[in-house]
C-alpha cells in the first residue's frame, strides 16, 4: 500500500504519512498532501544519528 505525507497549516512542522486510501478523511479535515516531503532516513542512518548526539544517558 502506498503512503503519502501530509502537513496540516496549524502544525506545519509536523509531517505525517499516511496510507493512500485516507488522504480524503485527512483533507477533510484540514491536512494537504506535501509535494516535497522530507527524505526518510534508512535504520542505519537513524541508528547512525542517535549514536552520533550522544543522548545514551
Amino acid at each position: 500500500m502506498a503512503h503519502v505525507t501530509m502537513r496540516h497549516p496549524d502544525l506545519p512542522d509536523q509531517p505525517i504519512e499516511v496510507d493512500e486510501v485516507s488522504v480524503p478523511t485527512y483533507r477533510a479535515s484540514g491536512w494537504q498532501v506535501d509535494d516535497n516531503p522530507p527524505p526518510k532516513l534508512t535504520k542505519a542512518r537513524t541508528a547512525r544519528r542517535r549514536r552520533q548526539t550522544g543522548d545514551e544517558s
